[in-house]
């Protein structure tokens, strides 16, 4: 039988996902986080017009990378107890570190270079995102760790937020990365300060703080123009 999480919020309740539900959770993260994140938000306001041909490569690649990402890590979803519907997603990434095996098969940057995007746009979001995450090298920072757990996207339904699911859901990962006996950190790029918070309750500390606004275009031009109060992206870790 599947373990039941118990959750703060009243009449919900958090499991781990099965492997048929991949449709499921593209299509709810489509819904409730890719067109929210801060960063891709900024960079579609940026872009004045999207044709129907990079609208659809958009979508595909999104799909593709989403999908490879749950195909080889864990997924925690959030239901509401009455209707037994999704509401929040908490999909992680699990990788190995690369002095201890010859390939490390899993992790942002390996599942994208093995999906590589159609989409301009897509291209210079990730583009942008590695250039953040490359500042530091977290293997070097935490030598003795066999793998890590990435929280790379926890989303709530439009309908069932402010109410403590984000939480709930990065603490039920915390839960679940604590019965992996290699995993020796977690950690996340937070791109806003609603994320952030839920973060620093679980104790995860910033080790690297990017001002969006510092990025610019070839007119000189702010590229995330648009992001305050969202601006500072915040690599953040906890080791476990």
């Amino acid at each position: 039988m599947d373990k039941i999480y118990k959750t703060s919020a009243i009449g919900y309740y958090i499991k781990l996902a099965r492997k048929d539900q991949a449709n499921d959770i593209v299509r709810f993260l489509k819904e409730h986080f890719n067109n929210e994140e801060t960063m891709f938000k900024s960079l579609v306001n940026s872009n004045v017009v999207i044709n129907e041909e990079e609208a659809k490569l958009i979508t595909e690649d999104q799909e593709k990378f989403q999908k490879a990402i749950f195909d080889s890590s864990p997924c925690l979803l959030a239901f509401d107890e009455k209707t037994k519907k999704i509401v929040g997603i908490n999909l992680m990434i699990l990788s190995q570190n690369p002095r201890f095996v010859n390939y490390c098969k899993a992790g942002t940057n390996a599942v994208f270079h093995e999906n590589i995007p159609k989409s301009k746009l897509i291209k210079d979001y990730y583009h942008y995102m590695s250039i953040i995450t490359d500042k530091v090298d977290l293997y070097d920072r935490f030598p003795n760790a066999k793998a890590a757990l990435e929280f790379y996207a926890i989303a709530v339904d439009k309908n069932h937020r402010k109410i403590g699911l984000s939480l709930d859901l990065t603490i039920t990962g915390l839960s679940l990365v604590k019965t992996y006996s290699n995993v020796g950190f977690i950690f996340g790029l937070y791109t806003s300060t609603y994320s952030k918070r839920s973060a620093e309750k679980i104790g995860m500390k910033s080790i690297l703080d990017v001002d969006l606004l510092t990025y610019e275009n070839e007119k000189g031009e702010p590229i995330f123009q648009d992001t305050p109060p969202h601006n500072i992206v915040s690599l953040m870790v906890l080791e476990l």
